[in-house]
């Protein structure tokens, strides 16, 4: 569907077409309508389907083009990143409605010029559920005269815990208001608060053919995990991304995969949720202005990114989840362009391929890494491309100086440009990676060493991810695990004894359901020692001891022979 065909004013019209949007997505056609009509809306969207344009959309259409004193409606977000990117995205559609103001309120930012911009009034209130809070009970925010509420990206407020402070929120509006949420999943502390505050809400759910569109090309490629790095790097020399994001799935492995980029001269950035905000702002900028071209991101810390133009999503860790796939690859192919997805998968993480396809009813097609032989022609050709655009460039004197300088030191023309060039290319990209599959490890006896790992009952374990770790890291089979106890803090397992030191070792370098911790060898306390040595040596006192320690306390007993007689 067109805009033009959804009875938008031409205001809002010609600053749609300003933005590059021309039909609407599945989303947006049946929000925006309903949304115009008052209706309270759930609408159940990923990254990628235009939510954001759904609710914005409808939002400015509504709003009277007349200076106001308090808000009209309010926009509740889980980060203030993405506060900022719908207050982005609301003055792109107000563009010629002058009139309107908005303003975008959080924390970590002056108080007081928040303070400032509320008492000049506003139409639209954006911002994160604390800071909100804060200016409710500072009577600096008022929202008896508000009509709507829009609560973008609830399932992941509510996994912040703001859940009290949406409730208190919501009880300071005009009694008669419209509420719109917006949510990726449907948990169940989701489902009662649509019970609680919605009105006969109209659940709105993009299809899954959208979710997954056409227009990205989904592969995966397979390889050893210690061979991923290298991968990755020969893949973005293969398909040369001018914007791209590459997802993990700890907060370390972003650090460390951001690091070792980096050294190899990279432009590439970390975001994660452990970064002060600021710090994550300026890197969102710094990625959007182009000054850094890759982006290494956890899901969490990536919820709301919107950058266009992103030419490759790389899922460097296989997700956790088939939802986090499509919040994942839903950031490239957007707006009608094409878009590659490109995951990374250990040999034995290839049947988890099926689940994705069958989720998002699309294929993910295998490719086989490129050998040494193309991976140097393709190097080859890009630093000849570098060089071309190079010599294009105008070159600054300090650069001609020093080449004129080495030149009277006795090198040539020809000899500089050999010694320019073999610096460009990386030579570790040529190597070439052969994947193998682990052996499936026999157990040869049933002896069982325990191992004790640092998460449990506090982190969601269940025995079914700790014998999936397992078996993913060494290859043994999961009837091989013995028991498990899931305490607390912590998990005791048992493992073949003779691949106990192998299973420790293979572990340092895994995670279970995203979580890191650490596994030792249990020890037997020196209270077990006492009471196993103890219950050894009763167990070493023969019946003929106690016979004669009997006789000795209490004397020989005279005992009569019974005889048989004969008949």
């Amino acid at each position: 569907m067109k805009f033009i065909e959804l009875n938008l004013s031409k205001p809002l019209l010609r600053a749609i077409e300003d933005v590059g949007y021309n039909e609407a997505t599945y989303i947006q056609a049946a929000c925006i309508p309903s949304i115009l009509n008052n209706a309270d809306v759930i609408g159940q969207s990923q990254t990628g389907t235009g939510k954001t344009a759904a609710f914005s959309i409808p939002l400015i259409e509504k709003l009277n083009n007349e200076p106001v004193k308090h808000p009209y409606a309010i926009i509740l977000s889980p980060t203030r990143e993405l506060a900022l990117q719908v207050e982005a995205e609301l003055k792109k559609f107000a563009k010629y409605k002058e009139e309107i103001r908005t303003t975008c309120i959080y924390g970590g930012s002056p108080i007081a010029k928040q303070i400032s911009e509320l008492k000049k009034g506003c139409h639209v209130v954006v911002g994160t559920p604390g800071r909100i809070i804060d200016h409710i009970h500072r009577k600096t925010l008022k929202l008896h005269e508000c009509n709507t509420i829009i609560l973008d990206e609830a399932d992941e407020m509510l996994n912040m815990g703001f859940r009290e402070d949406i409730e208190e929120i919501l009880k300071n509006l005009k009694e008669e208001h419209q509420t719109i949420l917006f949510s990726a999943t449907m948990p169940q502390p989701i489902l009662d608060i649509t019970h609680l505050y919605q009105k006969h809400p109209l659940h709105i759910k993009t299809p899954i053919h959208e979710i997954s569109a056409t227009t990205i090309k989904q592969l995966y490629y397979v390889m050893n995990q210690s061979q991923k790095k290298m991968a990755l790097m020969q893949l973005m020399q293969l398909y040369n991304a001018k914007l791209s994001m590459i997802f993990c799935n700890t907060k370390k492995m972003v650090d460390d995969l951001c690091q070792d980029l980096v050294s190899k001269g990279y432009p590439a950035a970390a975001i994660h949720g452990d970064m002060k905000q600021e710090m994550r702002l300026a890197v969102l900028n710094k990625f959007k202005e182009r000054k850094i071209t890759i982006l290494i991101a956890t899901d969490v810390a990536a919820r709301g990114i919107d950058v266009n133009d992103m030419d490759v999503v790389f899922n460097y860790d296989f997700p956790q989840e088939d939802e986090y796939y499509i919040h994942r690859i839903g950031r490239t192919g957007r707006a009608g362009k094409d878009g590659l997805a490109i995951t990374l998968v250990t040999p034995r993480q290839r049947h988890l391929i099926k689940n994705i396809e069958k989720k998002t009813k699309a294929t993910v097609t295998y490719q086989q890494l490129p050998n040494k032989e193309e991976m140097k022609t393709l190097r080859f050709h890009h630093v000849k491309m570098e060089l071309e655009h190079a010599v294009a460039k105008k070159i600054p004197n300090d650069i001609k100086d020093l080449v004129q300088q080495m030149i009277q030191d006795g090198y040539t023309y020809q000899e500089l440009a050999e010694a320019f060039i073999y610096k460009l290319v990386d030579h570790d990209l040529f190597e070439e990676i052969k994947t193998e599959e682990k052996p499936q490890l026999k157990v040869s006896h049933k002896g069982y060493g325990k191992i004790e790992l640092s998460i449990g009952q506090k982190d969601n374990l269940q025995p079914a991810f700790i014998v999936g770790a397992i078996t993913e890291a060494t290859g043994l089979s999961g009837k091989d695990i013995g028991k498990i106890k899931i305490k607390e803090h912590y998990s005791i397992v048992e493992v073949p004894k003779q691949y106990e030191s192998l299973i420790l070792n293979e572990l340092k370098q895994t995670t279970i359901k995203g979580l890191q911790f650490k596994a030792k060898k249990v020890t037997e306390s020196s209270t077990e020692k006492k009471r196993r040595n103890k219950t050894k040596k009763d167990s070493d006192i023969t019946s003929k001891d106690r016979k004669i320690a009997k006789e000795k306390a209490f004397g020989k007993k005279d005992v009569k022979k019974k005889h048989k007689t004969k008949k």
